[in-house]
């Protein structure tokens, strides 16, 4: 039916294309934003160079590549991909919406295709369409069907002769032949036997005994005895028939009978009645027991989701204990009746499960383990009745008062059900009608019921009907273990409905999980999921994968291979291909690094050099295969000389895929075993949803988040992120001491950047993503953090790696915790944001930054706890209990306010600042490393690593590339500029300018043989611009590779890299990280709120402050409320060593102000006694809750 709604011909959903991921923002924080765009065409060689606003949208961008390249008249489709993937951008959407776009450090590269020459090469066909479903097939290589089919088959053909041979010869004999392919039959179906079967085999090994004792044949004819035989067998057969049905009934099997054998009479039960039935057998068991089981529950107070859950105990002989030898369990309204007749359930043998995971999904339906339980049920026609939404407010309940509103909401800022005591969520269901999306979450009024009996599902109904959803996300709540009933997951299900499919891919691990508690695989989420994989590639590529990797949870194994085989029924015979394909690789890979790692330390690269053979062969048979890491990377081979390991514990390989879509080169990817990489891909997940929560804030954190995919058990891929280098990496290059030193990072990036421009665009990279990961690493608890799990890119990205310990499950050394700064913010860090200390006001704005993100949020708290709440059940190491849940909790602190918010992450920030076994960590990890890796001696302390110094001999400019240009009156040039450190930039330049180059160039150095400049033609000839970019692409060869004086002059570098020494000042003004301040005069900044008669102030930042003598002060600042009659107002603050530019971020409180009004605040700032500064703040007249610096005199008023 699913597949059906999404025909093979509807070519809205069925594409064929791996759409970009988009995220809608509003208009405004696009702004000013541009793209430089190059544009490959099929009407010329050379690309089309553009510039774009973000806010363009993508068809609008097609029908100006159309418009420059003369193609006015082409009446179908054209899209956009982007170049080196089989990425395409959304038409309807933004440039600046699609995430591949935003994240691009250069000159994005495009590719224009039309339809007609576009293959559809993933689109199901019409054969997709014409197939039937059958789960047998699409399952049966992970079942024993077809085995038990035929064996049944077998054993029932040899019975039904053996019975014919005893009717007809009636030779007694001939009974034991009978009753022993009877018993082949119950062998076949795991040795299991019913009562009826035994009662039947039992009759007919009376009949030759009965014939026996009667001595006179002639009183008890032949005949007398041929209808007993006749009656046993038939009641043998019958038996055999029901054992065939319950059989076929209980589990999962590719047969059933032609004809149902009719049920015994109904028994006398009613909604009114207990729960009852009886244990027949646990088959396999020498012991046998018939108990009658009542439970003292009516049936009709049992909700529709009541399972039954049964546990085998036994008693140790030699510790006389009781243990669980196995258990299992059924759900008591399987299709909405309750459960009748005899029923076999499968029992699992040796271990144990928490309650909140009995669900249908643990059911063991696949084939019978060696034990079976056998359950008889009383024969009944009941079905569920729904209870219909009631509310039921009782005469005595008052509207609440305003408090009671208020206290309501502070418990709704606890947004885990999870979290709240049982008095709270008698508190919230008490007052529910009085809930709403302004004062409380839903998954928290529901969650708080005190019971599941109808009385009170009818009002769950109503509150549920009654709910005006305030965001869709909401609704994830309503889908975790704590919300079994179907009618709420359904509600849940329709909320989620109305995200789009690049929204619903971010949160699919957390859906793909909370399938578990699922009633049935009919269920409106199977359902959805299954939906939007028909709509979306992304979704079915990383759906599949990530149901691959779930069926390693032991319970859920089955649950999740069937909504897999659904899956791949609707995903189509060349998409399955594809699927095929990765699967294969990933074994390759599996087995080339099992190997790897098994061999000696002297034989290791010869193993690898000889296993990667494999990886050739594959290629050589499949030609291309995507990357399970992300369907839009092909890869058509591999560089062997390029692949590698790594000399971790686990010696991850380093694989080199050669990129299907040329231009772009290498894929590198990393595949490790021995790792669970679902921890790492939930922590970037986290990360990949905070920064699209800064997004929408008008806040670019500049973070840099690669792919990870766990393939399956401790085994996976990771993404490599190009020109990015370890931290440790960089202090190893600046000496033994290098993790200590202040300078390291900012020598490494000047290295990588003698241009002033291009090395501020570093500080400003780095200055926001440290913020970023600042955020991040705090409230996911991330630890384990040394220098070998933190990378920079030779752009300025900080990032960080390795996720295997979070949650502040920090390694500890004794009681001694490894990980002792709340994150990294190390001296050297800020030494590089503040150019050693030449704009300490930098420090603030990093400060204000960490704050405003920090904030941002918070304020997203609910849906960040929510999605680890869904993951609880996951099997991750370190996310299993409540206890994981309020770590988080208490790092984001949804209770604060944003002021105290700000106040707690600067005494944070401040905290990892001065904490000294950061840096002491990273020196002993170095030093380990060096002796690991067996490194040479350290040069000596202060000296510059030689490949730093390349840059002082080689200059520049390695090359000058033209690549495209657009085509206006006077057309630009789009210029691709490599340096000698392999820096990357572009240059947009007109053939003037060129001309203008040569000119100077020609003056300044008159005795040099210059290159022959391009003639400027004037001839209208039809493909000049083609003509001259192959002239100047000759003259710019010729020019960078003759002399080293010429092509490292700095009219050539001011040229190329857009700098000289004049336009230094220029370039700096424009790279500023926020707003500067050009007053030079001391000031303070405050925030002064007023609430009621609650007067609160922040102290933030101070700036310009000096001592009498010019030196930095180590200042404290006082607070004096005036008048102030008692002289009790006093407040201080901490005191900031060393300091012209202090950051404090501290909050002043008075109470019992009952009036602003000829109230005076009184700041004097004073270092150890000595005055530096003072204001007095006239409060009538202050614009409340908002920042405001204000001059500091120089005497007391």
């Amino acid at each position: 039916r699913i597949r059906n709604a999404y025909p093979a011909f509807d070519l809205k959903t069925n594409t064929g294309k791996i759409w970009s991921v988009s995220t809608k923002f509003p208009d405004h924080i696009l702004g000013e934003s541009k793209f430089k765009i190059s544009v490959l065409t099929e009407s010329s060689p050379y690309p089309l160079l553009l510039t774009q606003h973000a806010g363009c949208v993508t068809r609008d961008l097609i029908a100006e590549i159309l418009h420059c390249t003369n193609q006015y008249s082409t009446q179908e489709e054209c899209f956009l991909s982007v170049c080196g993937s089989d990425e395409f951008l959304q038409n309807n959407h933004t440039l600046g919406s699609h995430e591949i776009l935003r994240k691009a450090t250069t000159c994005i590269q495009l590719r224009l295709h039309s339809i007609s020459n576009l293959k559809q090469s993933l689109a199901r066909t019409h054969e997709d369409d014409q197939s039937l479903f059958g789960v047998n097939q699409l399952l049966e290589h992970t079942c024993a069907w077809r085995l038990i089919w035929r064996n049944l088959v077998s054993v029932i053909m040899k019975y039904r002769d053996q019975v014919e041979c005893l009717l007809q010869n009636e030779v007694f004999v001939l009974i034991d032949n009978v009753i022993e392919v009877a018993k082949a039959i119950c062998s076949v179906l795991c040795f299991v036997e019913t009562r009826d079967i035994t009662d039947a085999v039992k009759k007919l090994r009376a009949v030759p005994l009965a014939k026996a004792q009667v001595k006179d044949a002639t009183s008890c004819p032949d005949i007398v005895f041929s209808s007993l035989i006749e009656a046993a067998v038939t009641e043998l057969s019958t038996a055999i028939s029901c054992l065939i049905h319950v059989y076929s009934s209980s589990f999962d099997t590719n047969f059933q009978l032609a004809s149902i054998p009719k049920s015994p009479s109904c028994a006398d039960i009613s909604p009114d009645s207990q729960l009852s039935f009886t244990v027949y057998a646990a088959h396999n068991i020498p012991e046998t027991w018939v108990n009658r089981i009542n439970f003292p529950l009516r049936i009709k107070a049992l909700p529709r989701e009541t399972m039954l859950a049964i546990k085998l105990l036994g008693v140790n002989n030699a510790s006389k204990s009781t243990e669980v030898l196995a258990w299992t369990c059924s759900p008591l309204y399987p299709k909405e009746r309750l459960v009748h007749g005899t029923v076999l359930l499968s029992m699992t043998l040796y271990s144990t499960l928490t309650t909140t995971m009995i669900t249908p999904g643990i059911c063991n339906t696949d084939t019978p383990t060696s034990v079976t339980l056998q359950i008889d049920f009383p024969e009944t026609n009941l079905e569920f009745i729904k209870p219909e939404p009631e509310e039921r407010i009782g005469d005595d309940l008052e509207e609440p008062s305003e408090d009671c509103l208020k206290h309501i909401t502070r418990l709704s800022q606890m947004h885990s059900l999870l979290l709240l005591s049982e008095q709270q969520r008698r508190i919230l269901w008490f007052y529910r009608y009085y809930c709403n999306n302004q004062n409380c979450s839903l998954p928290l009024v529901l969650g708080s019921t005190p019971s599941w009996d109808r009385m009170t599902v009818s009002e769950m109904y109503a509150v549920l009907r009654k709910w005006r959803f305030s965001n869709p996300l909401e609704a994830l709540g309503l889908l975790t273990f704590s919300f079994p009933d179907q009618d709420i997951r359904r509600t849940a299900v329709q909320q989620i409905e109305n995200l789009s499919n690049d929204e619903l891919l971010e949160y699919l691990p957390q859906l793909v999980q909370v399938l578990k508690f699922e009633w049935s695989l009919e269920s409106p989420l199977v359902k959805h999921l299954l939906n939007r994989s028909l709509q979306s590639i992304q979704i079915a590529h990383q759906l599949y994968w990530l149901l691959k990797n779930a069926q390693n949870e032991v319970h859920f194994r089955i649950w999740y291979q069937k909504v897999l085989a659904a899956l791949q029924f609707c995903a189509g015979k060349t998409l399955n291909n594809e699927f095929s394909k990765e699967e294969k690789l990933i074994r390759i890979l599996e087995d080339i690094a099992e190997k790897v790692k098994a061999a000696g330390d002297p034989k290791r690269k010869e193993v690898l050099k000889l296993e990667l053979n494999k990886l050739q062969q594959f290629f050589q048979e499949v030609q291309v295969c995507r990357l399970p890491l992300n369907p839009a990377l092909v890869a058509q081979g591999i560089e062997a000389d390029l692949c590698s390991y790594f000399t971790s514990n686990a010696f991850p390989l380093k694989i080199a895929f050669i990129n299907a879509n040329v231009p772009s080169g290498n894929i590198n990817v990393i595949f490790k075993i021995g790792d669970d990489l679902r921890q790492d891909m939930l922590v970037l997940q986290i990360v990949r949803v905070m920064d699209n929560i800064w997004l929408q804030e008008g806040l670019d954190m500049q973070m840099i988040i690669y792919r990870c995919l766990s393939t399956g058990k401790s085994q996976g891929l990771v993404q490599m992120v190009p020109d990015a280098t370890t931290l440790a990496k960089i202090h190893r290059e600046s000496g033994l001491i290098g993790p200590l030193k202040e300078n390291t990072i900012k020598k490494w990036f000047r290295h990588h950047h003698p241009l002033e421009s291009s090395y501020q665009e570093a500080i400003r990279n780095f200055f926001y993503s440290c913020a970023g990961w600042c955020v991040v690493t705090f409230i996911l608890g991330v630890c384990d953090r040394h220098s070998d799990n933190i990378m920079l890119t030779n752009a300025g990205h900080m990032f960080h790696i390795d996720f295997g310990r979070f949650l502040g499950h920090a390694q500890t050394f004794g009681s001694i915790r490894r990980d002792r700064a709340p994150f990294i913010f190390t001296s050297e860090m800020e030494y590089f944001i503040t150019e050693g200390g030449k704009n300490p006001q930098r420090f603030q704005e990093f400060v204000e930054l960490c704050c405003r993100a920090y904030n941002i949020v918070r304020k997203h708290s609910q849906l960040l706890l929510n999605l680890l709440e869904m993951m609880l059940h996951a099997g991750l190491p370190e996310l299993n209990s409540i206890q994981d849940l309020k770590y988080v909790y208490d790092n984001l602190r949804p209770q604060d306010s944003d002021l105290q918010a700000t106040s707690y992450f600067t005494r944070k920030i401040k905290e990892s600042l001065e904490c000294f076994p950061v840096k002491l960590n990273n020196l002993i990890h170095a030093l380990v490393q060096m002796s690991v890796t067996g490194s040479a001696k350290p040069p000596a302390p202060e000296t510059i690593p030689q490949e730093w110094m390349k840059l002082d001999t080689e200059k520049s400019i390695a090359r000058a590339t033209i690549l495209g240009f657009n085509k206006k009156s006077d057309p630009l040039y789009l210029v691709q500029v490599v340096q000698t450190c392999n820096v990357v930039s572009f240059v947009e330049k007109s053939f003037d300018q060129f001309s203008k180059l040569h000119s100077h160039l020609q003056k300044q150095f008159p005795s040099h043989a210059l290159p022959e400049f391009p003639h400027s033609w004037h001839l209208p000839f039809a493909d000049l611009e083609h003509r001259r970019v192959k002239d100047l692409n000759l003259y710019l060869k010729q020019l960078l590779s003759g002399s080293r004086k010429l092509a490292n002059n700095e009219l050539v570098l001011s040229f190329f890299l857009n700098w000289s020494k004049n336009t230094l000042a220029e370039d700096l003004s424009s790279m500023t990280l926020g707003p500067q301040s050009t007053d030079h005069k001391p000031g303070v900044q405050l925030v002064i709120s007023y609430e009621r008669t609650r007067l609160t102030v922040m102290l933030k930042h101070m700036r310009n402050i000096h001592l009498p003598d010019g030196s930095a002060p180590s200042a404290h600042a006082e607070f004096y409320l005036l008048p102030d009659p008692y002289e009790v107002s006093r407040r201080k603050t901490r005191t900031a060593l060393k300091s012209s530019d202090p950051t404090y971020n501290e909050i002043i409180v008075y109470d019992k102000v009952t009036e602003l009004k000829g109230r005076v605040l009184k700041l004097v700032v004073k270092s150890k006694g000595t005055f530096v500064g003072a204001v007095n703040i006239q409060l009538s007249s202050v614009q409340l809750n908002e920042e405001k610096w204000y001059p500091l005199g120089n005497s007391v008023i």
